[in-house]
């Protein structure tokens, strides 16, 4: 169970990073509990960080 905390928050931590190259997000930046909930359900699905950032930001159609 501690192992999936820390590759969560690895995972997390490379999501923010990489929002923040794509300039969606600027620092600091807080995710609410929704958003949180969002990143733990694409991080479930295998999701990569890229996929998630694009999945939260990215133009929806």
């Amino acid at each position: 169970m501690h192992s999936d905390i820390y590759e969560l928050e690895a995972w997390t931590r490379a999501w923010y990073e990489e929002a923040i190259r794509m300039n969606f997000i600027q620092p600091p930046f807080t995710p609410d509990c929704a958003r949180m909930d969002q990143l733990r359900y694409y991080f479930r699905a295998g999701f990569s960080p890229v996929e998630a950032v694009q999945a939260c930001f990215g133009t929806k159609h």
